[in-house]
């Protein structure tokens, strides 16, 4: 999501002249996206900062903005502690964010352009909605991104519309949780369609899901179009009810699994992906034991696993964070161990088969493209291919996250 947002923001600011730089040494105006969702990522903010306000120290002239969720959180505390700031914008302004930054840096005279510079990526990105209404205890994201909002369907389409005018192939759409887009009319699946509707698209992927609100009209539209992916993250969290309660993730593993049983019966080459935390207050090894049991028989296509971390605000943060640290390494260590077993037994698998795949990269003679199911493939060519294009490739080796493989 935040990549989204950083997307469209550069793309606004290059309607008015700007241009992205790979160097502070070449930047008037240096803009930190932040995320808010665990204490890691926002120690990495923290972290470059600093060295952004040492460089400006020796180059005052340019601009620092910090933007996103940490910006909302923690707001004039950033400004305090780095005094050299020039402007704070929170994750619920981000969408004034571009007029702001303009203002800042006294852009407004210049001749604006009537489109922005929508760069010919494969591969774009289009937030779908704001905000989110679960209130998971562990979850800051409703405190910093506010409720849950669906943006107009037919400014999506638009903006979808233009994307692929621009060279766009895929659609990645975006929400804290799409299953409850609703706007007017339009569901998800209906929205779906319509996207699916425009020409020269070739895939659709979205993220993410809750598994509350999963159901048969999405599942149908995933067997049925042809250009929406077989993928799906569904995150899964805990398989311990307990555990789940105390989340207040509003739904038991037997309700999980059984979606997990009905998507593969629907279709049957989907790849199911997870979100699993560890060390949740109160978690017992009994409770853990049940997450790895159900890792082990559910057999993700690939899991994120995330060390339990308090956040402020949130109603987990009022429960006695009882998991030791060394604890959590160890279950974190159980379940990634489990998983690659897993992810390497399913892969190679694949080997001999034929896999259809989208060209995302072409470099020194090799194509780097991704299968319907999400996987990276690599891939020698002795000719020019096209950007975007979609091959059959014969998949002869096989790593945990890649294959390599040859053209049909």
């Amino acid at each position: 999501m935040n990549v989204c947002d950083s997307g469209m923001l550069g793309s606004t600011l290059s309607t008015y002249g700007a241009s992205q730089v790979n160097s502070l040494s070449d930047a008037d105006v240096v803009i930190l996206n932040t995320c808010s969702v665990r204490e890691q990522a926002e120690q990495k903010a923290f972290s470059y900062l600093g060295r952004v306000e040492e460089f400006k120290q020796q180059n005052p002239f340019i601009k620092i903005v910090v933007i996103g969720c940490m910006a909302e959180r923690l707001g004039q505390k950033i400004k305090k502690r780095f005094n050299n700031i020039d402007l704070i914008i929170g994750a619920r302004e981000i969408d004034n964010a571009a007029l702001k930054i303009i203002n800042l840096c006294s852009m407004s005279d210049v001749s604006k352009k009537d489109q922005p510079d929508i760069k010919s990526e494969i591969i774009r990105y289009v937030s779908i909605m704001r905000g989110c209404d679960n209130y998971c205890s562990y979850c800051v994201v409703p405190f910093v991104r506010g409720r849950e909002k669906s943006l107009d369907y037919k400014t999506i389409l638009n903006e979808c519309s233009l994307m692929v005018k621009n060279g766009a192939k895929e659609i990645m759409l975006l929400g804290q949780n799409v299953n409850s887009y609703q706007y007017e009319n339009m569901n998800f699946a209906s929205l779906i369609k319509k996207v699916a509707a425009i020409e020269n698209l070739e895939r659709i992927r979205f993220m993410t899901n809750h598994p509350k609100d999963l159901n048969d009209d999405l599942i149908n539209i995933m067997a049925t179009n042809p250009k929406v992916c077989s993928h799906i993250h569904l995150p899964m969290q805990s398989a311990s009810d307990k555990i789940l309660k105390a989340m207040n993730r509003k739904y038991t593993y037997e309700r999980y699994l059984g979606l997990i049983n009905k998507l593969r019966i629907t279709i049957p080459d989907v790849s199911i992906t997870t979100d699993i935390i560890v060390g949740f207050p109160y978690e017992t090894e009994k409770d853990f034991e049940d997450t790895l049991n159900a890792v082990k028989s559910i057999r993700f296509g690939g899991l994120y696993v995330f060390r339990y971390s308090p956040r402020p605000n949130t109603r987990a943060a009022d429960m006695i964070d009882n998991v030791p640290l060394e604890e959590k390494k160890r279950r974190h260590a159980i379940i990634l161990e489990e998983s690659n077993k897993i992810s390497i037994e399913i892969v190679s698998k694949m080997v001999g088969s034929t896999q259809q795949v989208l060209i995302e990269k072409i470099e020194n003679d090799v194509i780097e493209a991704r299968t319907r199911s999400g996987r990276k493939v690599f891939v020698e060519c002795g000719k020019e291919y096209e950007l975007g294009k979609q091959i059959n490739v014969n998949i002869k080796e096989a790593k945990i996250n890649l294959l390599f493989g040859g053209i049909i």
